[in-house]
């Protein structure tokens, strides 16, 4: 589908790679304004470079505090002149089992996936209620069910799928949101996950547990997002729209 976002302004935090990246694109491609966000300026340099236009601001910084949240989101906003999408997208991936989980590691992945979704949320929403704007929360489907050796990312991936419905309840009917709750996707990240000593054996096997035979590409990833943001989508809202051809249909 043809979206059509035309001046809208829009933020996407953790968009330097990845889903993240693949919706600015679409954005941008969109007519939208898209407000760039990693944990460095390089990284955005580098995102903001292979993604070229005009229609692009620099909004770097980390997720992983409050501050640091509000400073980045006031950048953007004061970059595009208001805000109408937010898409909280940054986040970050351990495993293991709960008796190897450290504090560092579970402080870094609840400030990170929860802390971060938050309070972007909390200092976007001045903006976004002078818009009637949409948010927009990457959850997962191990926000919807759990997995060995995960507990601490669904932990906060389940955190991100509560907070969406609470939050839409909370800012109807000025501001519509939602998240998207997709499986394995061909991202950096995943590949990461599946980089052991054979990672195509490791691939094939994740694939082939799918009922789609195949993870899904950051393009769909992408329209996903872009759909619960868009005009298509104004009834629409404290939804976890799973991504994952299935595999949660049958649990």
């Amino acid at each position: 589908m043809a979206w059509d976002f035309t001046d809208k302004r829009v933020l996407v935090t953790g968009s330097t790679q990845g889903i993240g990246l693949a919706a600015a694109r679409a954005f941008l491609a969109a007519g939208a304004r898209v407000a760039v966000n990693g944990r460095t300026a390089a990284k955005v340099d580098a995102a903001i470079a292979e993604l070229g236009g005009e229609r692009l601001v620099a909004a770097p910084g980390s997720v992983d505090t409050a501050a640091g949240c509000h400073a980045l989101v006031e950048t953007a906003v004061q970059g595009l002149g208001g805000l109408d999408v937010l898409v909280n997208n940054a986040g970050v991936l351990e495993i293991g089992p709960v008796e190897g989980v450290s504090e560092e590691s579970w402080d870094r992945l609840i400030d990170t996936n929860v802390k971060g979704t938050f309070f972007c949320t909390q200092a976007a929403l001045p903006a976004l209620k002078d818009g009637g704007g949409a948010v927009v929360n990457l959850s997962s489907v191990a926000g919807l069910e759990g997995y060995a050796d995960f507990s601490v990312y669904c932990t906060t991936k389940g955190a991100v799928t509560n907070l969406t419905r609470a939050m839409a309840r909370e800012f109807a009917p000025d501001v519509r949101v939602n998240c998207v709750c997709p499986t394995g996707t061909d991202t950096e990240m995943v590949q990461v996950f599946l980089g052991g000593p054979k990672p195509q054996r490791d691939r094939d096997a994740y694939e082939a547990s799918m009922p789609m035979r195949r993870m899904a590409s950051v393009e769909e990833a992408a329209d996903a997002i872009l759909f619960l943001a868009s005009e298509q989508a104004t009834y629409i809202s404290g939804v976890a729209l799973p991504l994952d051809g299935a595999r949660t249909a049958g649990r």
